[in-house]
């Protein structure tokens, strides 16, 4: 394919974020390497499992919503573009203390930025959903635009129309290290099988990424969770995907315990941020008791029909920051280096739209988006 910007872009690491920025690349005719140390969708680092979820009402913040608001059409997109679908709308109930971080969250952001929502009583949840034991005293939101990603399709297809479009995709290649010439004229890869030089680079490497900055330190934590999937004990047809909207009850001071329905392997349960600290070298990979009864404490009590058969265990890891905002921005001392990760375990709704940021950073120095919050300097 024709190179009509004379550009070339490596991006290391082909998960989420980066089989969708080597998609955006590729389609505009850039020339792209992309290097990956497995072969990619895999289960070491964090776009695996069953499903993700989309959320349009979302508690992090309103400037996320103009975001999540291109990536919706840019899986609907994806669908059209793909053989096998990445996304499906499902609806979305989330349920928690009217003070709670997610209540008082979603519906800022919602007001903010004109989201649909529908608020819901407890008793209207028990009544058109028998199976949440919702407390008396909370609220719950409707969100009729959430939906369920299916991480390892989308990461598929990304990567299939990148290299349909001309991409150049490397796996099960280990990136050793990296040089930027002073001038900003270029970068020099260095892998396990050779060199590759660029005029830029997107380092999209997730829980492997505090080891690629170099002497740039970012306060970054790898947090290891949990992720289940189960047989209902009862009401089996309300959990098959077409009648379960994607749920969540909030627990504790701000992370909740989610659901998502059975596609076929079983109903998706997880606890968000209630993991423990790690590194992509030392994690434990299989789930344990500990593990197990951590999560089913919380099922038994909101969910008792979930109490069922576990038919499925994964690990995966979360790169947080303090703020649990994502790092997308340029390297300080590098422009033409583009630092893309640290999604503090909500980023993978993100990754069409993450995909056109880091093109566009890596192209032309800037996106139409605001990112601000995301600035790779605000650590101090």
């Amino acid at each position: 394919m024709s190179n009509p910007t004379g550009q070339k872009v490596i991006v290391v690491g082909l998960g989420a974020h980066g089989s969708s920025a080597a998609y955006q690349l590729a389609k505009r005719g850039v020339e792209v390497v992309g290097i990956d140390q497995f072969h990619p969708p895999h289960s070491m680092g964090s776009s695996h499992g069953p499903s993700r979820i989309l959320r349009m009402a979302y508690k992090e913040g309103p400037d996320y919503v103009p975001l999540l608001r291109r990536s919706f059409d840019l899986w609907h997109e994806l669908n059209d573009l793909h053989t096998e679908p990445s996304f499906e709308v499902t609806g979305g109930l989330f349920m928690g203390q009217p003070t709670g971080r997610a209540m008082t969250g979603m519906q800022a952001s919602s007001q903010a930025q004109d989201v649909e929502i529908r608020l819901m009583t407890p008793a209207e949840v028990r009544d058109k959903y028998p199976s949440f034991h919702i407390p008396d005293g909370w609220e719950a939101i409707f969100d009729p635009k959430s939906g369920a990603i299916f991480p390892e399709v989308a990461v598929a297809a990304h990567l299939s129309l990148a290299t349909q479009a001309g991409a150049d995709l490397r796996f099960d290649e280990q990136v050793t290290g990296w040089s930027a010439s002073s001038s900003g004229s270029g970068v020099t890869v260095t892998t396990s099988h050779g060199e590759y030089e660029a005029d830029s680079l997107i380092l999209t490497a997730g829980v492997w990424i505090p080891g690629m900055l170099g002497d740039l330190e970012l306060p970054f934590e790898i947090e290891r969770v949990s992720l289940w999937m189960v047989e209902p004990r009862a009401n089996h047809d309300f959990f098959r995907a077409g009648n379960f909207p994607n749920a969540s009850f909030e627990i504790g001071e701000k992370y909740p315990i989610y659901m998502q329905a059975d596609y076929g392997t079983g109903v998706k349960l997880a606890l968000d941020h209630h993991g423990t600290l790690t590194t992509p070298e030392t994690v434990n990979r299989e789930t344990n008791q500990e593990d197990h009864d951590k999560i089913f404490e919380h099922i038994r009590r909101f969910i008792p029909d979930l109490d069922g058969k576990v038919l499925d265990s994964a690990v995966c890891m979360y790169t947080n920051t303090p703020d649990l905002n994502f790092v997308v921005d340029k390297h300080p001392a590098h422009d033409n280096v583009i630092i893309g990760s640290a999604c503090s375990g909500h980023g993978f709704k993100f990754a069409p739209v993450m995909g056109e940021i880091l093109a566009d950073l890596a192209l032309e120095g800037e996106s139409d988006f605001d990112l601000e919050m995301f600035s790779a300097t605000r650590f101090g």
